[in-house]
Formats: C-alpha cells, structure tokens, sequence
C-alpha cells in the first residue's frame, strides 16, 4: 500500500498515512482526528527486479570490471563476459 504524507491544518503536524490508490475518502489525522490534511510532495521508491539491477551496471566503477577481468580465469561464462564489457565501457 503507498504511504502519504500530509500536514494538519489543525494540530500542525506532519502525519504519514498509507492509504488504497482505491480509497476516495477524506484522510484524517490520527493525532488529533481533524480531516484538514494537505496533502505533501515527498519522496518516492522504485523497487527493481533483479533483472534490471542486473542489466544497470552504471554504478560500477570501470576499474572494478577490469579487476575482475584480471582475477578471473579464461573460461568466463559469455554473459558474465558481456556483462564485464558492459561496466567497463559505463560512464
């Protein structure tokens, strides 16, 4: 369920309430009961799979692919490879 933030008209208060992206009714705050909430801009997660935390490596540092290069063996499996290739030509 998405949290939300709000600010209390009433109480002053910044409250965090999760709440259905299904669900009409007006929020009200659980410290002091007012339904005087506005609504707060606020910061957002995006969880990715783990799929495409394996296909971002732009957060790999270069030399750490060609340290890994460098330790492992010949026989590298072609998508470790490709993989490899990929972060040393990030950024």
């Amino acid at each position: 369920m998405p949290m939300y933030e709000y600010g209390c008209g009433e109480c002053g208060e910044q409250v965090v309430l999760r709440r259905r992206l299904s669900d009409d009714s007006a929020p009200v705050c659980p410290l002091c009961g007012a339904q005087q909430l506005a609504r707060r801009f606020s910061r957002v997660s995006v969880v990715k799979s783990e799929g495409d935390r394996i296909g971002d490596v732009s957060w790999i540092d270069r030399d750490l692919a060609q340290r890994i290069r460098r330790k492992a063996t010949d026989k590298l499996n072609p998508s470790f490879s490709d993989t490899l290739d990929r972060m040393e030509s990030s950024r």
